[in-house]
């Protein structure tokens, strides 16, 4: 289970216009859960797993754009492409999300879920903001027979305004809840990129950590 971490690949003007658009100027839609795929299960047996409702905005989803933060999102899409040299043929999904702080959340996380079915597609947690909340993978992917039972934790990303986490869309992952900042905000973005393999090399003079 391969995931990458990339710091400090936007320039500062782009992080700080990501942040002043989601922390002050975005349309929100409330949902009551934080998973939405219609297959996601919930291992009932883990007493870790703590649903809640969060707050998301669409970018792209269904083939449609949204007019206000489609271009200064899909930025993000650009310099991952400068970096591996890969270009995206399909974008599926941008969704940025707000959770809420909570202190119930402590040792807990949001019900563990893959992005995508297939291990062709891609995924990006972009994380807007400073804050507190990882995001956290497993030991199962889609490719699992049971990719939802006997999750163990394998790594966790902890949320650093612009910080990038890059993994197969197909891994079982999930975030939390902050317990000690106001929110905490990141773009998920899924999509496919032919010929993106896992562990990156940069192609440009930055650094990546590779985690398996």
């Amino acid at each position: 289970m391969s995931y990458t971490v990339i710091d400090k690949f936007l320039p500062d003007a782009i992080e700080n216009m990501l942040e002043q658009q989601f922390q002050y100027h975005t349309k929100w839609n409330y949902v009551s859960e934080t998973s939405g795929n219609e297959d996601d299960q919930v291992d009932k047996e883990n007493k870790q797993i703590k649903e809640c409702p969060q707050l998301v905005h669409l970018s792209h989803w269904g083939g449609k754009d949204d007019p206000n933060t489609f271009g200064l999102t899909r930025m993000v899409l650009y310099f991952i492409e400068h970096l591996t040299g890969i270009m995206i043929k399909d974008v599926h999904k941008i969704k940025t999300n707000m959770n809420i702080k909570d202190e119930s959340f402590e040792g807990k996380y949001h019900p563990p879920h893959a992005d995508h079915r297939s291990p062709e597609y891609t995924s990006v947690v972009y994380y807007i903001s400073n804050s507190d909340g990882p995001t956290r993978f497993f030991n199962k992917s889609t490719l699992d027979k049971d990719p939802h039972a006997n999750l163990e934790v394998i790594g966790e990303v902890h949320p650093k305004k612009g910080r990038a986490v890059i993994f197969p869309s197909n891994i079982m992952h999930t975030g939390t809840c902050p317990q000690k900042t106001e929110n905490r905000l990141v773009t998920n973005y899924v999509f496919h990129a032919p010929g993106l393999k896992f562990p990156i090399v940069p192609k440009v003079n930055i650094k990546l950590e590779n985690f398996e």
